[in-house]
């Protein structure tokens, strides 16, 4: 199978085409990166730069066209922190859309850092080591409008977060002029103090031993600092001195655009925003307290590819499975009571996999079975009034990652026929027809099957929303039995049962109508101790 991925970030987009072979080998087969400062006054004015966009649509065009030539089966676009924070990134994703195909999905701060941390952590030969000998690491990535840090204990990531500063953005806010007064670097280091320090020092973060940076900025300053001092690098470690980084610092302070550019090593494209990252990059040593940083040339791309790996040795299951913690986060963004939806998410599942002979939907749809569960509510703090309409318009245009318009549509879909009435299909027709003219994407479900799936996990979704209708979570299945005609539910409860029981005999039409089979709820009774 060969993937194409395409990383639209704050400065630059990337493009890679990688081979995946038999037992999940990989290959590179096309690597290309362009600077197209998609960025450029986002972080003062709030709004993409016309310039800017039309040097984005041209690189994706053009990635696209190199995907086709080399068969790509699939093709996965994702767009970062300058998509996150431009007011006018939803009408310029639909532009992309029109005019090169391309479904650019926005992924969240911390999908992003998480992403980053399972590409360098799968592939970086010094992680690996650092972490068979137990050492205590942090992983940063200096990106253009936000810096995601992880600290990686036992190989495993127990603290993850996307802060909202990266190059550019420093760049626009604080260091206007080249070189700077000292007064606005003074207020980049406060700013930076007062967002790391106080977060590291609030949630327990600790120190590390070490940085593993990822991202054309570390990469660049380690360039520059093995240009400055190459006997101050082992071979064997490939580690750098803060020490060295603040005297890079002290010195980049003072010099004009001319003066850096004379520098050995010195990229042009990097330059106005070089002091920022650097400065950026030394706040974070001092905030951990490491001494040592070295950069690694694994990134949020290699974190995709990861992913992709995992679905090819899965059976090519859905990725949505790898992502339904960050929707968990987002439903809880966007005012879902967690309680509920995790009550209904695990009820949903339980009676997905015990009645699997009986629905007959593949496991491969579970996941959006689960979706739904933690997005059916959301439309709640708009109007508690057919809140299920306003459910499914939100699914539709929040820009959930990694999925495609029709997987899109069938969430929104679970979610609008939740409550109950006769199962609309909205727009699945349609986009199963737009999708069979571009081959070279994911394949695409027929309408018939997507119509049948859809009405298969309505029937669970409404029967797994009636067991929490006091949104009490106290109720718990804890036996499925098939008998002739109906199937019994027991249950235990922390609560009487009535409400719940008359929400089921409400909800419970369409399964008996699909399946021909009955519902019944039957309380467990409780066990009384035996006396001494």
């Amino acid at each position: 199978m060969r993937v194409g991925i395409i990383d639209l970030g704050t400065n630059s987009v990337r493009f890679d085409v990688q081979q995946i072979g038999a037992a999940g080998k990989v290959r590179l087969l096309h690597r290309e990166k362009l600077m197209v400062r998609l960025g450029q006054g986002v972080f003062v004015d709030g709004k993409l730069n016309r310039e800017a966009t039309e040097r984005t649509i041209h690189a994706l065009e053009s990635f696209r066209i190199t995907a086709e030539a080399f068969n790509c089966e699939r093709l996965i676009s994702f767009g970062t922190s300058a998509l996150r924070e431009a007011s006018d990134s939803q009408a310029f994703l639909d532009k992309i859309r029109e005019l090169t195909s391309i479904d650019l999905k926005v992924i969240s701060g911390k999908e992003e850092a998480a992403l980053i941390a399972e590409g360098i952590l799968a592939n970086e030969p010094e992680a690996k080591s650092a972490g068979k000998a137990n050492k205590r690491f942090a992983l940063i990535d200096i990106g253009g409008g936000s810096t995601e840090i992880s600290i990686i204990e036992d190989q495993k990531v127990i603290k993850s977060e996307s802060f909202q500063f990266g190059t550019a953005r420093l760049q626009q806010i604080f260091l206007k002029r080249c070189p700077p007064n000292s007064e606005s670097i003074d207020q980049l280091r406060a700013h930076l103090r007062g967002h790391l320090v106080s977060q590291f020092t609030r949630e327990r973060w600790g120190k590390v031993d070490r940085i593993i940076g990822s991202s054309g900025t570390i990469r660049s300053l380690c360039k520059l600092l093995s240009k400055k001092n190459p006997q101050k690098k082992s071979p064997q470690k490939k580690y750098y001195e803060l020490k060295d980084l603040s005297e890079l610092v002290d010195r980049f302070s003072t010099m004009t655009t001319t003066d850096l550019l004379g520098i050995a090593g010195m990229e042009s494209k990097r330059v106005d925003m070089i002091l920022a990252g650097a400065i950026l990059l030394e706040e974070c040593l001092m905030a951990l307290k490491a001494k040592k940083f070295m950069a690694t040339e694994f990134s949020l791309r290699d974190g995709i590819l990861t992913e992709q790996l995992k679905l090819y040795k899965s059976a090519h299951k859905s990725s949505l499975t790898l992502h339904l913690p960050d929707l968990a986060d987002k439903g809880k963004k966007l005012g879902a009571n967690e309680s509920h939806f995790t009550h209904v998410r695990e009820t949903a599942e339980r009676l997905f996999d015990e009645l699997r002979l009986v629905h007959r939907v593949k496991p491969f749809w579970r996941p959006y079975l689960s979706a739904a569960a933690i997005l059916h509510d959301i439309g709640e703090p708009i109007s508690p009034t057919n809140h299920e309409f306003h459910s499914g318009y939100i699914v539709r245009n929040a820009g959930f990652p990694m999925l495609t318009n029709w997987e899109t549509e069938l969430i929104a879909l679970l979610c609008i026929n939740h409550r109950g009435g006769k199962v609309v299909f909205g727009e699945l027709k349609s986009l199963t027809e737009e999708s069979k003219k571009k081959p070279k994407t994911e394949p695409t479900p027929t309408f018939k099957e997507l119509t049948s799936i859809c009405i298969r996990l309505t029937a669970l979704l409404r029967l797994a929303d009636a067991f929490d209708r006091s949104h009490k979570s106290g109720i718990k299945i804890k036996k499925v039995l098939r008998r002739k005609g109906e199937i019994t539910l027991t249950v235990s409860a922390d609560h009487p049962l009535d409400l719940e029981i008359l929400r089921i005999e409400q909800k419970k039409g369409l399964f008996k109508d699909l399946f021909g089979l009955d519902i019944q709820v039957v309380q467990a009774r409780k066990r009384i101790p035996k006396s001494l």
